[in-house]
């Protein structure tokens, strides 16, 4: 199961992690996630049906640009 780490720069406050973390739970394929505000990275355990660029693109539609590491 590939395991994908995201750079989320508009990470700030809480909120912003909490929405990360909704915007991920809510993607189908998507096994596990963990959002870090301090260093403002999401990680994420996702089926092979989802690609990363898939989960960056979803991300930026939610307004939080995400760059794969």
């Amino acid at each position: 199961m590939p395991e994908t780490t995201f750079y989320v720069p508009t990470l700030r406050i809480q909120d912003d992690a909490d929405a990360v973390m909704f915007e991920l739970q809510d993607l189908p394929c998507v096994h596990q996630a963990e959002v870090t505000l301090v260093d403002q990275t999401a990680w994420v355990s996702h089926s092979s049906m989802i690609s990363a660029e898939d989960i960056a693109a979803k991300l930026s539609e939610a307004g939080h640009d995400a760059v794969v590491r």
